[in-house]
């Protein structure tokens, strides 16, 4: 059964605008098509939902879910971030789910928000401004504040867990396979199965040529797999033609890493359905 629940438009830093997207899945043969824009942060981006539009999105993507009713279920969500002070948008009214990330960290020193999946430039800069250039503690950071998120906030959701990979091709900056960095993973493991939050395995990397693999790492689907946590396959679609990139492959290795179903939101209620 084909569905995401990870998809951005032009309210952030997708391309075209909500119906597209839909169009597309019902083109596709999708079941239900989530729309989840970034929503608004504290400080000005480039690529986040600016807080006077979230009502008119809210607006729009809830006409479009009666527009095509008929046709495809769509759901209306919000990709939101964690931050001291952060809005908690779980509870807003209309929404049907959050997929909670980590984009940026906060700067105390500095009073500002650096980045943390931006471009390889922007990773050094936040590793030489906030952690004195020590790859390892921002990496370890970054996984302290997911087990914070999900202890706090926890959302529907868990997006795109290792982003950080996407800037560490070749292992540039850290090893997947040291010790350190698979007790950050499993920590974070740990808190998903606390809160029992869906962990989403993510193709928009592969498909906006940053990685060549899903989010998360194959041994950390594995783990996942071995504690039973609930997986859901997302796009992150920044386009309406990507909302099923790689999804055939995706599923050929889920498969071979021993799952069999996925948790969507089908009929308004979080239920298993075979990959």
């Amino acid at each position: 059964m084909l569905a995401t629940y990870h998809s951005h438009s032009f309210f952030c830093d997708g391309k075209l605008t909500p119906e597209d997207y839909i169009l597309s899945a019902i083109a596709k043969g999708f079941a239900a098509i989530g729309i989840s824009s970034h929503a608004p942060v504290c400080f000005e981006t480039g690529w986040t939902m600016k807080p006077d539009r979230l009502q008119e999105y809210i607006q729009t993507v809830l006409e479009l879910k009666e527009k095509y009713r008929s046709r495809i279920q769509v759901y209306l969500g919000l990709e939101t971030d964690f931050y001291p002070g952060s809005e908690d948008y779980r509870n807003h009214p209309a929404l049907d789910y959050t997929i909670g990330s980590l984009h940026f960290i906060h700067h105390a020193e500095g009073q500002k928000y650096m980045a943390l999946d931006g471009t390889p430039e922007e990773f050094i800069e936040t590793r030489d401004i906030i952690f004195k250039g020590e790859a390892r503690a921002l990496v370890q950071k970054y996984y302290q504040l997911l087990a914070e998120m999900l202890r706090q906030q926890p959302p529907c959701i868990l997006g795109h867990m290792d982003v950080l990979k996407k800037n560490n091709i070749g292992s540039r900056f850290f090893s997947e396979t040291e010790n350190w960095y698979r007790k950050a993973v499993e920590e974070v493991l740990e808190a998903v199965m606390e809160q029992q939050v869906i962990v989403e395995v993510n193709t928009g990397g592969i498909a906006r040529g940053y990685t060549t693999e899903m989010y998360p790492s194959d041994w950390i689907i594995s783990c996942m797999r071995e504690r039973n946590i609930p997986i859901v396959l997302n796009s992150d679609a920044h386009h309406p033609d990507l909302i099923d990139a790689y999804y055939p492959q995706a599923v050929e290795k889920l498969k071979t890493l021993g799952y069999t179903s996925q948790r969507i939101l089908l009929d308004n209620i979080w239920q298993y359905v075979a990959l």
